[in-house]
């Protein structure tokens, strides 16, 4: 679990495709002196596992499935990756309940400036509108936002000066794509089925 405050942002330094999955290797940082071989760190929101590390990078996997789910796919070399590691017992919950579990790729449309702030527009697909709501919660490539505004096609936050300048929200151009991961209480909420 994961509470979608970017800790870090560093580049994907090799990529090798396996057996349907990607191996990432990625440049580790400083503060992420306490990794282990199991931890799990979100990479662009995506909750991943550490196979192996030393003093300079860590190693990931990624499956077929998260592949095919989300922007991981088209992943290159010298990508910024927003990281986060798993949230320990009796830290604050700074941002919301992020667990790591992609559940679409959406294109990045467009930002707008309205006075000081800025907006940042996101492709909705029309059977995920349910699960939005004005001032509700959303992670996308693992940040913790709040939308901003919401209509049937597309949905925007307003970035705060913070996430400008330590994520890589500002670094995705229009038509590329993003992890999006919608509120995990919203999405049980709507199961009438449990």
């Amino acid at each position: 679990m994961f509470t979608g405050i970017i800790e870090a942002t560093a580049p994907i330094l090799a990529i090798t495709a396996k057996a349907g999955s990607k191996y990432l290797k990625v440049k580790r940082p400083e503060q992420f002196n306490d990794i282990k071989i199991g931890s799990s760190i979100a990479c662009n929101g995506i909750c991943l596992t550490v196979l192996d590390f030393d003093t300079a990078s860590f190693t990931v996997q990624i499956m077929n499935e998260t592949l095919s789910k989300s922007s991981a796919g088209a992943w290159r070399n010298s990508d910024i990756l927003n990281l986060e590691r798993a949230l320990k017992l009796g830290d604050r919950l700074d941002g919301h309940w992020v667990l790591g579990h992609i559940d679409r790729a959406a294109k990045f449309l467009r930002k707008e400036q309205r006075g000081n702030t800025w907006y940042y527009h996101y492709e909705l697909h029309p059977g995920d509108r349910q699960l939005l709501i004005p001032q509700g919660s959303i992670a996308i490539n693992g940040v913790s936002l709040t939308i901003a505004l919401l209509s049937n096609k597309d949905f925007a936050i307003a970035l705060i000066e913070h996430s400008l300048h330590n994520s890589n929200l500002p670094l995705v151009k229009p038509g590329e794509l993003v992890n999006l991961e919608y509120d995990a209480l919203g999405k049980y909420i709507l199961r009438k089925d449990l």
